[in-house]
């Protein structure tokens, strides 16, 4: 190595873990890359000569200038990169990871790109892009933007499991000064969430993060939202058949849009209907519009989920009924379709019925849960503790937004500004 880059990499690996001594060594690095720069070639050996948990932040800075000089055509280029940059994330220290957090966010980035270059591997990237946004973090409850790029990864790879930990987090946090999150990271971070309960058939939580998604206060019309707005609906009428429930402050910016969905708002009504040939008629109308944004298979378990909806009606209204009647009002093939669907209804615990099948009769029960077991038990404390922990948890955001200054100028500012809409109702 030179010996500008040589006395670099001397100071970095002299340099103690006291927070005094690694901001002395930032700003030294700030200083010098343009020496980074300048030895390009040398960047390997650099790399390799430290440590990655001891020497975080000098690790950081070298792959950062690397990265934006790798050639993604380049495969023996990338494939060097790629292992440089998980040895980094898997191995890096947190505390000198959020002190740059421009530059870390921008090695995962680059890295990102470089497992996806070529049709490359994402499951490459997931557990290193985990491991950096745990990094990146300063408490368990803030959001980073690495949160939605390891989530975006994860789809990619379809390794819908190696999401979990992310998505159990309770993300509360946002701390654009500690962490760079942006708006568009968080929009994206419920999108892609959404969309990883869509792959694990987990319909209910997959509404709940596109509903947050949608509902996030915005003044212009987001493309974003738009999308997360069409799943939500499809993955509602999946899972309670009917359009998800909006919460009252979303955006007139969203909601006006989402209305002129022709295509979405047809096929809700034709889901209302009940009618399972007009739905399948609907369908078939608006295949090429689903197909563009990527939901038809989510469109097509409508069809199944209005047969579904169907049946459970009957046990609403009806103590007994034939197979043969049950499959002609739900839509179905024949007595054996509608025997089958009955069979797998009850093994999910969607209806409690039994069926004579000599007699080809169904007798629909009353639910055998009589809510006194020990495992409802555990079930409702644990559910009242969840309650008890996230009052608190919004208490402690109270008061933090009670003493924020930005926040009190702002209300101070909207206090003061005209409010039209009394005046325009005063002057009626």
């Amino acid at each position: 190595m030179a010996t500008a880059l040589n006395d670099l990499v001397a100071c970095i690996q002299a340099t103690e873990s006291s927070p005094t001594e690694l901001k002395k060594l930032l700003s030294h690095l700030q200083a010098q890359e343009e020496v980074l720069i300048q030895h390009m070639p040398q960047l390997d050996d650099a790399s390799q000569a430290l440590t990655p948990h001891l020497h975080t932040l000098g690790l950081v800075y070298i792959l950062n200038v690397k990265g934006s000089a790798v050639p993604l055509s380049n495969a023996a280029a990338v494939t060097m990169f790629i292992a440089q940059c998980r040895r980094l994330l898997l191995g890096c220290d947190p505390a000198q990871a959020q002190m740059v957090p421009a530059q870390f966010v921008a090695v995962c980035t680059k890295f990102s790109a470089a497992c996806l270059a070529g049709g490359g591997s994402p499951l490459t990237a997931v557990r290193p892009l985990q491991a950096a946004a745990l990094a990146l973090q300063p408490t368990m409850t803030h959001f980073t933007p690495l949160h939605a790029e390891c989530l975006r990864v994860c789809l990619l790879a379809k390794t819908y499991s190696a999401a979990r930990p992310l998505l159990e987090q309770e993300l509360l946090h946002v701390d654009r000064e500690a962490t760079l999150v942006t708006p568009r990271d968080l929009l994206l971070f419920h999108y892609y969430a959404g969309m990883v309960h869509t792959g694990q058939k987990q319909y209910k939580q997959a509404v709940n993060a596109f509903t947050l998604c949608v509902s996030a206060p915005t003044h212009v019309l987001n493309a974003i939202m738009l999308e997360a707005y069409k799943k939500a609906l499809l993955c509602s009428l999946v899972e309670c058949g009917e359009p998800p429930k909006l919460p009252k402050y979303v955006s007139p910016s969203i909601a006006r849009p989402i209305k002129a969905l022709a295509a979405y708002s047809e096929y809700a009504e034709a889901f209302a209907s009940g009618e399972g040939a007009k739905l399948r008629e609907c369908l078939v109308k608006h295949t090429a519009a689903f197909q563009a944004d990527k939901n038809l298979g989510l469109a097509k378990q409508c069809l199944p989920a209005l047969m579904r909806k169907s049946i459970r009606q009957l046990t609403e209204t009806y103590l007994t009924l034939s197979l043969g009647q049950i499959a002609e009002i739900a839509g179905l093939e024949g007595a054996d379709a509608a025997a089958r669907q009955i069979r797998d209804m009850i093994a999910a615990g969607d209806i409690h019925a039994s069926i004579d099948e000599p007699k080809g009769m169904v007798r629909f029960l009353e639910t055998a849960e009589r809510f006194d077991s020990h495992a409802t038990v555990a079930q409702m404390e644990a559910a009242l503790q969840g309650a008890i922990g996230l009052a608190g948890r919004l208490t402690e955001l109270h008061a933090s937004l009670a003493t924020d200054q930005h926040y009190l100028a702002r209300i101070a500012s909207q206090e003061r500004a005209p409010n039209w809409d009394d005046e325009a109702l005063l002057s009626k």
